[in-house]
């Protein structure tokens, strides 16, 4: 990853030149296969589309170009969070049709830009993406106990565990900050 974040960031570079870069890099990794990583996904969410507005991002990194999921788009929900999920170095790109898809954070960050209008925004990165402008009422990201849990590498499974308990443990302070925005929107 840090080979990934250091094509993102080089100064002067054409962003979507980086985003195939990074894409011939995630092709070449020794990670998890493509059809592993989905049928993961399978198990953790459903293969049909919410009636609600759902978007998923991810990236077309034979184009270098962002691509937003919706129901509308013909990808089964759990392909397309695969393909939104597939970090380069630990899942191969996901294919859908003729095209390869990586981890949508890599076209923008949080993608926080697609909630506008939205009305109360509440902003969950796990990964917080450096310099990417973010709107939102709430952003809510690893704090400094949950980064040390995560250790130099977040696909390391065995401080999985501890990580959980950093999260559940960071929950109550975050809950506090996330209450009064949803009474807000409740109450508009």
């Amino acid at each position: 990853m840090l080979r990934v974040f250091e094509i993102l960031n080089e100064p002067g570079a054409d962003r979507r030149e980086a985003l195939r870069r990074v894409g011939v890099l995630a092709s070449e990794a020794n990670a998890e296969p493509q059809e592993v990583h989905v049928a993961a996904m399978e198990r953790l969410v459903a293969r049909t589309w919410p009636d609600a507005r759902l978007l998923v991002t991810a990236v077309d990194v034979d184009r270098g170009e962002p691509v937003v999921w919706t129901r509308d788009s013909g990808v089964a929900l759990h392909v397309a969070v695969a393909s939104s999920s597939a970090a380069p170095g630990y899942v191969e790109p996901i294919s859908v049709g003729e095209r390869r898809y990586a981890d949508g954070a890599l076209g923008g960050g949080s993608n926080g830009h697609l909630a506008a209008g939205a009305g109360a925004v509440i902003l969950i990165e796990p990964m917080p993406f450096p310099g990417a402008p973010v709107e939102a009422d709430v952003r809510i990201s690893p704090d400094e106990a949950a980064r040390e849990a995560f250790g130099p590498d977040v696909g390391d499974r065995s401080r999985w565990a501890d990580v959980f308990k950093a999260g559940l443990r960071q929950a109550a302070a975050v809950a506090e900050g996330v209450g009064p925005v949803l009474r807000r929107e409740a109450a508009s």
